[in-house]
């Protein structure tokens, strides 16, 4: 059982790809980066408020009782005035109030100004209300005069944060500029590759005479050279198969000349003797022995059968005035015996240019395609209009035979040609051959060729 076959991977931009994988680099590193800053300014903070909350206890106490004796309770005029030398280096904010809950001071020791809002708002869900370090502040002899709660002080620490995450996006943007100083001279190396996709699409199209630029990358050129190469041997096996197909229609042709003029020169004699003969034989039945008037009118009968099968063979083999009178006139010829036998039938014959000074290989060609194409349509689609085209100019030569019948491509036993037999000539002499379905019904035949192909019959006689 035969493996199903894999399909192939789907095409990529080289560039894009490049340009979309260090970019998507870059931003993962940034944002893990900042991530990680984050964290780590997360936990640095709650250690950090756990660590300080004794220092600031003992400081704040300590200016209490320079305030007041021993006996007053009150912690008006406190300013925290001692945590002004180490607050700004704490990076904190502390509240004060007295045994009543009543707010005394509530101060933050930031020197740097404001975070950004975003900063600000990110440390805040990161950190939570859960940080801070509330405590007492006591006045001897272990009397309690108020309290005090110590928060991370968000400006302090977002402009902390902001530096570290300012060189984070600094190293992200260079790591994008060097992104696009890679890209540019990685685009302008693979910008030949647009020239080879349209070198390709030529040799597509039929010009086996185009070539590969030459980049300046080394595997391109290796592989531009390896398919210029190519390219050559191809055209040289194109042009020797030309050549041979060319020789073989000629032959071909050639040989069905030969056993035309053979079979009406050595054939058709020997009927027109033998039918001769049946009508003197006929007369002297008349007169001597009518019992043989039957078998002269047999003999007569078979002969002029035997005639018109003649003629019709030799039709097919060499058309009656071809070399005599031209394509046109033949091919006028072959569309009149259809309009004849075919009175349901309309028929049209357009022809423009000097199609009487072919080549005898392309006009033999031509006429055979006409006539294959037109016993295709009359005998299998049964169609009510049939129309032949055929034009030559500077751009070359072209041939439409259109039928609304509801026939279908294959054989016929007109010219023995067929649909193969068609696109083998329109190729041989370096033609374009497609044989198109039309809508709503019908048939289209079209030969195209070259003007290098008339040039080439042209040299050939």
């Amino acid at each position: 059982m035969t493996p199903p076959l894999t399909p192939p991977p789907a095409a990529i931009d080289l560039k894009r790809q490049l340009l979309l994988r260090v970019t998507l680099f870059a931003l993962c590193v940034g944002l893990v980066a900042c991530g990680v800053v984050l964290q780590q300014a997360r936990e640095r903070i709650r250690v950090h408020v756990e660590r300080t909350g004794g220092t600031v206890e003992r400081l704040i106490a300590g200016e209490a009782d320079q305030l007041r004796d021993a006996f007053q309770r009150s912690l008006d005029g406190l300013a925290l005035s001692s945590l002004d030398g180490i607050g700004p280096l704490l990076g904190i904010c502390v509240e004060v109030e007295d045994i009543y809950k009543r707010p005394i001071v509530n101060r933050c020791f930031h020197e740097e100004g404001q975070a950004p809002a975003p900063i600000r708002w990110v440390l805040a869900r990161l950190i939570g209300p859960e940080v801070r370090y509330r405590g007492v502040i006591g006045q001897y002899p272990g009397v309690k005069v108020g309290e005090f709660i110590v928060t991370p002080d968000l400006d302090s620490e977002g402009v902390a944060v902001w530096g570290q995450m300012s060189t984070v996006l600094g190293m992200t943007v260079a790591i994008l500029l060097l992104n696009l100083l890679i890209y540019r001279p990685v685009r302008r190396e693979l910008a030949p590759a647009d020239e080879i996709l349209g070198v390709l699409g030529r040799m597509e199209g039929g010009d086996l005479a185009a070539r590969m630029p030459r980049p300046r990358l080394v595997e391109l050129r290796r592989i531009a050279a390896g398919f210029d190469h190519l390219a050559e041997r191809l055209g040289r096996t194109l042009a020797e198969q030309r050549r041979l197909a060319l020789r073989l229609l000629a032959v071909r042709e050639e040989e069905r000349r030969h056993l035309a003029r053979e079979l009406h020169d050595e054939f058709g004699q020997c009927l027109a003797s033998i039918g001769a003969e049946a009508a003197f034989v006929r007369s002297r039945a008349e007169v001597h022995d009518p019992a043989l008037l039957p078998a002269a009118g047999a003999i007569a009968g078979v002969t002029a059968h035997m005639m018109e099968s003649l003629q019709d063979i030799l039709l097919q083999l060499r058309p009656v005035g071809l070399d005599e009178f031209g394509l046109q006139a033949a091919l006028e010829e072959l569309v009149a015996g259809w309009r004849r036998r075919q009175s349901g039938c309309r028929f049209e014959l357009m022809l423009a240019g000097d199609i009487d000074g072919l080549a005898d290989g392309l006009t033999v060609s031509l006429y055979r395609i006409v006539q294959e194409s037109l016993t295709n349509a009359l005998r299998h689609g049964a169609p009510t209009r049939v129309s032949v085209a055929l034009s030559l100019d500077l751009q070359g030569c072209r041939l439409r035979v259109e039928d609304d019948g509801d026939g279908v491509e294959g054989p016929t036993a007109g010219s023995g040609l067929g649909v193969l037999g068609m696109r083998e000539r329109v190729e041989a002499l370096g033609g374009r051959f497609a044989l198109i379905r039309r809508l709503p019904q019908g048939m289209r035949v079209e030969a195209d060729f070259p003007p290098a192909a008339i040039e080439e019959g042209v040299a050939d006689d």
